[in-house]
C-alpha cells in the first residue's frame, strides 16, 4: 500500500510524545535541553508490510503479485546492516534531506554526490568514519551547540586514522570510497573552525589562505588521488562521475591559492567531466574560464623569472589573459541578466530559495574571476596602479550580492567568503577596503562561528600579490 504521511516533528519530541515546534529549527524543546534536533521537519511515511505471492513450481505467480513486485525497488546493502551502521545511515539521510532548510542543507552547498553515500556505507571504514564525523559536525553546527566539539573532534581524529590506513592500500586508495572520504572530511572541517582551539588556526590557513600551511590539506590529497588514478573520468559509475564533478571546484580554488596543486591545461580538461550541454551553459563556461587560471599563473611566473628576454612569451600570455577576460565579461553579462530576470513566482515554493541562491552565487563567482584576471593582466603589464574601473565596479557588485545572500547564511552562501576576499583586491580605495574588511569579519562570524577577526590585512595583501604576480 502507499505510504501514509506521518508527523514532521523531530525524533526527540516524537520519542517522548511531545508536541514539536516545527516552525523553528532547532525546536524549542531541543534548544532548551541543548540536544541535537534530528529529524526536524522531515516528512515520514508509515507502511504496511505486504507478503508477496511466491511463484511455486506447480503454481504460476498471480498478476497481482507481479504488479506488486514491479513496484518495489530493492537496494542490496553493502553488508549485513548492524545497529551501528543502520543508525549511521538513518542519521546521514536526515542530514542530506532535501526538506532541510537551504541554510543548513549539505548537498546543495557541497555537492549531490552526498546523496549516493548511504548505499556505500559499510564498504570502507574510512568512509564510514568520515560520514559519522560529518553527521555529528552538521548536527552541532545547526544547533549552535559548542559543547559537542570535543566529541566531534574525537570522531574526526578516528576518521583520519582510518583514512590513513586505507590510503596505505593501493587498491583502496584508488577507490571512489576513499576519494569520497577525503571530500567528506574536508566538509566536516568547516565545523571545526568554530571553536576548537587545537585545530582552528591550522584550518583557517587551509580554507582561506592555504599557502601558509606546510602540510597537505584534504583537497591537495584529493588532487593527488585523482592524479594517481590517471584521471579515470570515463567510469560507468554515476556516483564516481558525480564525485569528480563536485571535486573540480575545490581543487581549482585551492590551485588558485597555492602552488602545491598544479595541473596542466590538458590535465584540467581531463578532470572536466561535464557534459557538452552543461559546458554551453554560463555556469559551465565559467568553470572552463576559472580552470584555466591556475596553469596560466604558473606559466606567467615562469616567464617572469626567465633569464633571457621574455618579451614575446609575455606578450602571448597577455593576449591569452585578455581573451579569458573577454570571455569572463560575456559570462558576467549573461549571469547578471539571468539574475535580473528571475521571477520567484515562476518556481515552485520549495525551489525559490535554492534557485535564487544559486543565481547569486554564480554571479559572485564570475565577478571574482574577472577581478583575478584583471590582477593577472596588470601584473603582466607591470602597472603599479593595478585597480581598474571594471574591478572596482565588480567589487561593489559583490558587496551588493552579499547583502542579498545574507538570508541564506550560513551554508547557503558560503561561496561569498572567498568572493568578498577577492572583492577586497578590486576595491577602488582604502575606505572601500575597510568596508569589505568589516563585511568579511561579519561573514566569518556568521558562517564559520569565528569570534575574532582572523583575516588580517597582511593576508589579504599576500593574496593580492599572488594574483598580481608580485610574489615571483
Amino acid at each position: 500500500m502507499p505510504g501514509v504521511p506521518s508527523g514532521r516533528g523531530c525524533d526527540a519530541c516524537r520519542k517522548q510524545k511531545k508536541k514539536c515546534d516545527i516552525d523553528n529549527f532547532p525546536c524549542t524543546r531541543c534548544s532548551r535541553l541543548k540536544i541535537d534536533c534530528i529529524g526536524h521537519g522531515q516528512q515520514r511515511y508509515k507502511f504496511k508490510n505486504k507478503t508477496l505471492d511466491l511463484a511455486l513450481p506447480h503454481r504460476p505467480a498471480s498478476k497481482k503479485a507481479l504488479r506488486s513486485h514491479q513496484q518495489v525497488w530493492v537496494v542490496q546493502p553493502a553488508q549485513n546492516l548492524s545497529n551501528r551502521l543502520s543508525s549511521l545511515t538513518s542519521r546521514f539521510i536526515h542530514s542530506i534531506s532535501q526538506d532541510v532548510d537551504i541554510r543548513f542543507q549539505l548537498p546543495w552547498n557541497f555537492g549531490p554526490y552526498l546523496s549516493g553515500i548511504p548505499c556505500r556505507l559499510g564498504r570502507s571504514a574510512a568512509l564510514d568514519a568520515a560520514t559519522d564525523t560529518l553527521v555529528a559536525a552538521h548536527a552541532s553546527f545547526c544547533a549552535g551547540n559548542a559543547t559537542s566539539d570535543q566529541a566531534v573532534f574525537a570522531k574526526y581524529s578516528r576518521a583520519l586514522s582510518d583514512l590513513r590506513h586505507d590510503l596505505d592500500d593501493v587498491a583502496k586508495a584508488r577507490s571512489p570510497e576513499s576519494l569520497c572520504a577525503v571530500m567528506v572530511l574536508s566538509i566536516a572541517q568547516v565545523r571545526f573552525l568554530t571553536s576548537h582551539p587545537d585545530v582552528k588556526p591550522k584550518l583557517i590557513q587551509i580554507f582561506i589562505f592555504p599557502t601558509q600551511d606546510p602540510g597537505v590539506t584534504h583537497i591537495e590529497g584529493a588532487a593527488q588521488i585523482i592524479r594517481s588514478r590517471r584521471f579515470v573520468t570515463s567510469s560507468s559509475d554515476d556516483f564516481e562521475r558525480t564525485l569528480l564533478l563536485c571535486l573540480r571546484a575545490p581543487v581549482v580554488f585551492d590551485a588558485l591559492l597555492t602552488d602545491k596543486i598544479h595541473f596542466s591545461s590538458q590535465e584540467w580538461e581531463l578532470i572536466n567531466v561535464s557534459t557538452p550541454e552543461y559546458r554551453m551553459l554560463p555556469d559551465g563556461r565559467w568553470f572552463d574560464c576559472i580552470a584555466a587560471i591556475p596553469d596560466l599563473l604558473q606559466r606567467c611566473k615562469a616567464a617572469l623569472i626567465m633569464s633571457s628576454a621574455p618579451g614575446l612569451h609575455l606578450l602571448a600570455l597577455e593576449l591569452e589573459t585578455r581573451s579569458l577576460l573577454e570571455d569572463c565579461k560575456g559570462i558576467i553579462t549573461t549571469l547578471r541578466e539571468r539574475l535580473q530576470k528571475y521571477d520567484p513566482a515562476t518556481k515552485p515554493p520549495q525551489l525559490r530559495g535554492p534557485v535564487h541562491a544559486h543565481f547569486l552565487r554564480s554571479l559572485a563567482l564570475a565577478l571574482a574571476t574577472g577581478i583575478i584576471l584583471n590582477c593577472v593582466l596588470n601584473g603582466l603589464e607591470g602597472t603599479s596602479d593595478w585597480v581598474c574601473e571594471d574591478s572596482s565596479t565588480w567589487s561593489e557588485e559583490i558587496i551588493e550580492i552579499a547583502e542579498q545572500a545574507i538570508i541564506y547564511q550560513p551554508l547557503g552562501s558560503m561561496a561569498l567568503l572567498i568572493c568578498l576576499r577577492i572583492a577586497w583586491m578590486g576595491a577602488a580605495n582604502s575606505s572601500a577596503r575597510k568596508e569589505i574588511e568589516m563585511l568579511i569579519f561579519e561573514w566569518d562570524r556568521t558562517c564559520m562561528g569565528l569570534l575574532e577577526n582572523d583575516t588580517t590585512v597582511s593576508e589579504l595583501e599576500r593574496m593580492m600579490r599572488r594574483f598580481t604576480l608580485q610574489d615571483v
